[in-house]
């Protein structure tokens, strides 16, 4: 600090500062440290009062209902809903046994080798393929012959059924017997008569298919194995050609 008398003769002018009075601060004796008020905060708020399960008395029952038929609605509610569900239960499984019957019945008429759609097929095309029944029946090699049930009541029927019959030989295997007509562009007709067995459940062979046509003799599309063994065509008046029942003297 320099004294004012200097300060007069460098040029600087005194400043005067006024006393400042000091008011006494109070001071608490006791500060409150954070700890106190962690401590309080951890004191829980509410206070609840905890019960024994043990000594606590079962809730009342519910009111009595006023109307005296309520049980026994209730029963009869309960008895409708199990015999709608049984119903309904029954007609889903019926109807799913129905569906699966369908359906393996289409597979196999349509698809397995012993099923008579197919069985109907090959046979024809087999027909068509051999040269003496193009001859017999005057159609050239590469066309196709009408193939159709045997039906005497109408032969202008469109659909016309073919007719077939299974049965089991000696051995248990399945047989199948099946007669229908054929005819050509040109108008020649005849009957094939054939017979197919079931070796196993993918393999099938015919034993003998027979073309028959009126007025010449019969081919043999398929010759069987014994002679014998092959019914005399267009003798029989009985269903497939053939004379059914005991015979007659």
């Amino acid at each position: 600090m320099f004294p004012i008398r200097q300060c007069i003769k460098i040029g600087i002018k005194p400043i005067q500062i006024n006393p400042v009075i000091t008011k006494s601060i109070i001071i608490p004796s006791i500060i409150s440290s954070r700890s106190i008020f962690q401590q309080q905060q951890q004191k829980p708020l509410l206070h609840f009062k905890f019960y024994s399960i043990k000594t606590t008395p079962p809730a009342p029952p519910p009111p009595a209902h006023h109307d005296k038929d309520y049980k026994g609605k209730l029963i009869l509610n309960r008895i409708s809903r199990a015999t709608t569900f049984s119903l309904s239960t029954v007609l889903v499984t019926f109807a799913s046994i129905v569906a699966v019957l369908v359906v393996y019945l289409i597979i196999s008429e349509l698809f397995f080798p012993s099923g008579d759609t197919r069985t109907f097929n090959k046979a024809v095309k087999l027909v068509e393929k051999n040269e003496q029944a193009q001859k017999v029946l005057n159609f050239n090699n590469g066309e196709r012959l009408k193939a159709y049930g045997m039906v005497a009541a109408d032969k202008w029927v469109r659909n016309r059924p073919v007719q077939s019959t299974k049965t089991k030989n000696k051995q248990g295997k399945d047989i199948l017997i099946m007669k229908f007509q054929v005819e050509s562009d040109k108008g020649k007709y005849g009957v094939v008569t054939l017979e197919q067995i079931d070796n196993s459940f993918w393999n099938t062979e015919f034993t003998y298919i027979a073309l028959d046509v009126p007025g010449d003799r019969t081919i043999y599309i398929v010759e069987p194995e014994r002679s014998e063994l092959m019914p005399k065509l267009g003798r029989g008046t009985g269903f497939l050609g053939l004379n059914w029942g005991p015979k007659k003297d």
